[in-house]
């Protein structure tokens, strides 16, 4: 209702564009092929990036968090990743890849940062008091690790995973936008720009938010679906 009434107030759809015309748009753009197109390869690059950035801050965060040595020589390079303005990489990334690889790295090195620093803070919220208890009673060095180190650090790699899934999308998008590959959802929305279609722009940005909730939701389904969480729970 309050966007339906902004719209009126300004009067231009330049500026603000209604929810009627909004859903219009994105009607128009369901039933063309290049969108479906658009979508599937923004959707494949944002999950090759949030996949070696998890599988990345995976590795290194728990050899960081376990080895001091480690830890003192990935933390400030973590510190530098988090503050670098994405912008600069996304301009860097222009430079050194393909067009379609940008989107790619872009989302690596923003996500890489998040899941390793939370995989490390998981390593340190191991109870030392459980680790002796176990080693008094010679419990196998692998029952350790899944009954006492897996349950510690897996809440911590989830919402280190959800949050840099959710980042993945807007960089995704946004180096889209300057890179402009072939087909993706940043190319559809700097086209959009250009002819000040502001309703396209509004169906594209509509369909990015819903393809970062949607695989939200996914990657919440399977944390609760995953076969060995109901232990850990339990443990």
């Amino acid at each position: 209702m309050v966007w339906q009434l902004g719209s009126l107030a300004f009067g231009s759809p330049i500026i603000l564009p209604s929810p009627a015309e909004t859903l219009a748009a994105l009607s128009g753009l369901l039933g063309s092929m290049g969108f479906w197109e658009a979508v599937g390869a923004t959707l494949l690059r944002g999950l090759a990036g949030f996949l070696l950035s998890a599988l990345l801050g995976m590795a290194v965060g728990g050899l960081a968090g376990y080895s001091r040595l480690a830890r003192s020589f990935v933390s400030p390079f973590l510190t530098v990743m988090r503050s670098t303005p994405v912008m600069s990489v996304i301009l860097l990334a222009l430079i050194w890849f393909h067009t379609d690889e940008v989107p790619v790295f872009v989302g690596l090195l923003m996500g890489f940062p998040i899941v390793c620093g939370n995989v490390i803070e998981g390593v340190h919220a191991v109870d030392r008091r459980l680790l002796e208890m176990a080693k008094a009673y010679r419990v196998p060095g692998p029952r350790i690790v899944t009954g006492i180190h897996l349950p510690s650090v897996f809440p911590y790699l989830i919402a280190g995973a959800s949050t840099a899934l959710g980042i993945t999308w807007k960089v995704v998008v946004a180096a889209e936008v300057l890179a402009q590959p072939v087909h993706a959802i940043g190319s559809g929305l700097a086209l959009a720009r250009y002819r000040l279609d502001t309703a396209e722009v509004f169906a594209w940005t509509l369909v990015a938010i819903l393809l970062s909730g949607a695989s939200d939701a996914l990657l919440l389904l399977v944390d609760r679906r995953l076969p060995w969480r109901n232990r850990f729970d339990g443990a």
